[in-house]
């Protein structure tokens, strides 16, 4: 078995706040960070990464959402009330979900296989195309919305309803599940977060960049 570190665990859980925030983001307010998008739909197309931090693109900046959110989440003198409860709902689920997925062969090599004919049309299309996301929205909605627990997505009416936010919605919940999968591969558990709080907030820290401005997608984009 490959030695993998703290920060290894630490980019694998990182990858799955990441997408839980932004699936919170676009619920709530139909935009999101187009920089953590971009990288985190194409962690879903990376089969062979060089390292962990590879699958999102192999730079810190890919992940600052993920990291500031990890931060934010565990870290102990957050007050409890202040913590984003659907954040942390979203990320539990898609620790469960992946691990159930794990356990289903037939879902598993499904959705390897329905991943390739979006790969195919990101080629053709481009990056973040509508096609693509939809493509990807299709297999989580063919594969995992019929396993238990559902993830249940809580925001304002008007983005739920925009078919185009709904599809990146999904999409993000595949690219958390791929990211619960990479956790699960370098080490990390759910015991682990509580014996580890320490350790990944650490090495959270550590990735963390000064904070710019984000770009966003917005309503009129979608």
């Amino acid at each position: 078995m490959a030695h993998y570190s703290d920060q290894d665990r630490a980019i694998g859980l990182i990858g799955i706040y990441q997408a839980a925030q932004m699936v919170y983001d676009l619920a709530t307010t139909g935009k999101t960070d187009e920089t953590a998008f971009k990288a985190t739909l194409n962690s879903l197309f990376c089969d062979q990464p060089e390292n962990t931090l590879a699958v999102f693109g192999g730079q810190a900046d890919n992940i600052q959402v993920g990291v500031r959110t990890l931060l934010a989440q565990m870290s102990s003198d957050m007050a409890v009330q202040n913590r984003n409860v659907e954040v942390t709902r979203y990320v539990l689920s898609m620790i469960i979900l992946e691990k159930k997925l794990s356990q289903l062969g037939d879902k598993m090599n499904r959705i390897f296989s329905m991943l390739e004919t979006s790969k195919a049309q990101q080629q053709h299309f481009g990056e973040l195309h509508e096609n693509v996301i939809a493509s990807l929205a299709r297999t989580y909605t063919e594969n995992v919305s019929d396993v238990h627990p559902r993830v249940m997505v809580n925001g304002k009416h008007g983005h739920l309803q925009n078919p185009a936010i709904a599809n990146k919605i999904r999409a993000l919940l595949l690219a958390g599940i791929r990211a619960s999968t990479l956790w699960r591969q370098v080490g990390g558990s759910r015991w682990g977060l509580i014996w580890s709080r320490k350790k990944y907030l650490r090495a959270a820290q550590s990735l963390l960049r000064e904070q710019t401005p984000h770009s966003h997608f917005s309503d009129s984009q979608d």
